[in-house]
């Protein structure tokens, strides 16, 4: 199941947009999320996703990562800066860290491909607290299976 709060399509062209992602990790679900913003730190979209599987920690934000590229892809920004706590992630983007990992050199790749795809894509490291709404929001779209079960 996906969430997702709506856009301000018309006034993107042509600006700057900062996505936010995260992922979050559970037993037996992942909760991805993305929050576009603008340059005034406005939020543009954003959505969550849960998905129904176990995954790494590594696996979740670069999943995440590219929930967010596809979101802003519709948007057509000039340029994007994906803005992320995980610093595996920033650094194997920015060809600092080697991809050892068999299944993160294909979402590496995934994500490759969509950066392509869009241009300008600079990508860097904010601390969690930096990323709160995009964590949140990861974290609710992880936990949602325990919602559904108890209450």
């Amino acid at each position: 199941m996906a969430k997702q709060w709506g856009s301000r399509r018309g006034d993107n062209n042509g600006r700057r947009l900062i996505l936010y992602t995260d992922g979050a990790i559970r037993p037996n679900a992942t909760g991805l999320a993305a929050v576009v913003r603008d340059r005034k730190g406005r939020v543009v979209t954003w959505r969550s996703k849960r998905l129904p599987q176990a995954m790494t920690c590594n696996e979740a934000e670069y999943e995440a990562v590219l929930l967010g590229l596809e979101m802003v892809r519709a948007l057509r920004p000039l340029r994007v800066e994906v803005r992320t706590d995980s610093q595996v992630v920033v650094n194997q983007m920015l060809g600092l860290f080697a991809v050892r990992s068999a299944h993160l050199r294909r979402l590496h790749a995934q994500a490759r491909e969509a950066v392509a795809a869009l241009g300008a894509v600079e990508f860097v490291h904010v601390p969690r607290l930096r990323n709160r709404l995009a964590d949140a929001l990861a974290n609710e779209a992880a936990d949602e299976w325990r919602m559904e079960i108890g209450d």
